[in-house]
């Protein structure tokens, strides 16, 4: 008969860019807890999603603690961090449990803090002490210290970039789990950590990190005493002691240690041999228009530089300039600008406005006169379509449209994460009619939009463009490519 444990379940998401000047506050974050918490997670494709549900199937109980998450975004206000933390180490204290397994981002800030994620298991580790296995799904672009490793028993991300595992990962981290209790495995883990960044080229689907992947897989199905990897591409938008790529990688117990060290070695020597391979070409926006011969008629653009999903604050309206300059196509786009939402609101619908909107928190950006008929004005939330975090609820927050012959404009109050049509469609916006859609993504829009045209990244300026030597980056130097690096020799660090 299978032994029923009660897990303690707990999120907290959020992708911090540490050089963006606006920060999140509560507000920004969905928040859920009890019964709620099962109940709007245990269908969602994340994490938290596949965690749920993968436990019930294995015949566990699950406590829910706190679910906090929220788009990507400045650092998290501390009296934020504080509210949160609290909720969590309050369930940590008061409920009956057997063991705690976490949905972490791994890449949060907050204003007082380089590891938001560090600091919330090092208090949960002054409670439960190591008598109680702790256990944590990421995302790969986690800032994964050697720190935050040692504080649990076990941890596992991604494999996949545009992010299509995550409630595999979720479904992962329960079965580990589940073995774990049973005492069927008893996970020994190696890090190591590289001194650099990525310049791009950093999809799993092709390029370098697709060869390093499938390395990896071929080791791990190979040999019967190691358990899992992970290799973290960490946010190249923030900075903090340690910052780099790690490689981690867990046999199931001491039979397979000095494997499960010579793979983590083997894979982030590769990985450092290929680091000159991490750049990229895109195009300009009016190459792109000019040279588009796609298969569909529409045309989707990712503007890299403003990347929201990235933590940019969305508020560059260089891509639709440029498309009303080179194109003479119907355009719809998004822009964040809480001051012109509010002259929006004032306005009312149905109203006649002429803005200027856009450049007021990206430095180097500039405002672009609009005008056109408020035909809504809302608040709420949206749900995505496509295959990235799908069904998933996504904060839209208080919003305006704005339409006119060339383009129909959303004007959000708030930085959303667009790289899903159900941004622009539950916002009462048609993409029936439209010839050119902007989004603030870099990858991930194309598993969503992929059904409405073709699909295509641009360069543009802005926070989240591949470019480190224009962000102040002081904690992780030296780093590569920033600083010329010998590295003569890699050091495996034994976790547990």
């Amino acid at each position: 008969m299978q032994t029923s444990y009660r897990i303690l379940v707990v999120q907290l998401f959020q992708e911090t860019h540490g050089f963006s000047p606006v920060h999140t506050p509560l507000t920004s974050f969905e928040i859920e807890q009890g019964v709620e918490m099962i109940e709007k997670n245990e269908k969602a494709d994340s994490v938290l999603g596949g965690l749920i549900r993968e436990l019930a199937a294995l015949g566990h109980v699950v406590v829910p603690a706190f679910a906090a998450r929220a788009r990507c975004g400045g650092k998290v206000q501390d009296a934020a961090y504080a509210f949160i933390k609290e909720r969590i180490l309050a369930a940590a204290r008061s409920s009956r449990y057997d063991a705690i397994a976490l949905d972490l981002h791994g890449c949060t800030q907050s204003e007082s803090l380089d590891s938001v994620e560090e600091d919330l298991l090092s208090s949960i580790r002054e409670i439960t002490g190591y008598r109680i296995p702790l256990v944590a799904g990421f995302d790969l672009h986690a800032h994964a210290t050697e720190k935050l490793f040692r504080l649990l028993n076990f941890g596992t991300a991604y494999k996949t970039n545009p992010h299509a595992d995550a409630a595999q990962t979720g479904e992962r981290l329960a079965q580990v789990l589940d073995s774990m209790l049973l005492r069927q495995v008893k996970p020994q883990g190696f890090h190591v950590l590289l001194p650099m960044l990525l310049g791009g080229n950093d999809e799993t689907t092709s390029g370098p990190l697709a060869t390093l992947h499938q390395t990896m897989q071929t080791a791990i199905a190979s040999n019967g005493n190691l358990l899992d990897y992970s290799i973290f591409n960490v946010n190249p938008f923030i900075d903090g002691a340690h910052v780099g790529q790690a490689v981690v990688v867990y046999a199931k117990n001491e039979d397979g240690a000095v494997a499960a060290k010579a793979l983590s070695l083997t894979a982030a020597a590769q990985f450092w041999d290929c680091r000159n391979q991490f750049t990229h070409q895109l195009p300009c926006v009016k190459d792109l228009l000019q040279n588009f011969s796609g298969t569909q008629p529409r045309l989707i653009i990712g503007d890299f530089g403003d990347r929201v999903l990235a933590g940019a604050p969305g508020d560059s309206i260089y891509v639709l300039s440029e498309c009303l300059q080179y194109s003479e196509r119907h355009i719809t786009a998004i822009v964040t600008d809480p001051a012109a939402y509010e002259q929006c609101l004032r306005a009312k619908e149905g109203s006649t406005v002429s803005l200027s909107i856009g450049g007021k928190n990206t430095p180097g950006l500039s405002a672009m006169d609009v005008a056109g008929k408020i035909t809504r004005l809302g608040n709420g939330v949206f749900r995505n379509r496509g295959a990235f975090m799908k069904g998933a609820q996504l904060r839209l927050g208080p919003f305006a449209v704005i339409e006119q012959a060339r383009y129909t404009l959303l004007v959000t109050q708030d930085a959303v994460m667009s790289q899903d049509p159900g941004c622009y469609l539950d916002a009462g916006i048609s993409l029936d009619d439209t010839d050119v859609i902007i989004v603030k993504s870099g990858y991930h829009f194309r598993m969503a939009f992929e059904d409405y045209g073709d699909c295509y990244i641009v360069e543009t300026p802005g926070l989240s463009g591949f470019h480190p030597e224009q962000l102040p980056f002081e904690k992780c130097r030296p780093i590569y490519p920033l600083d010329s690096i010998e590295l003569p020799f890699l050091e495996s660090v034994y976790l547990q």
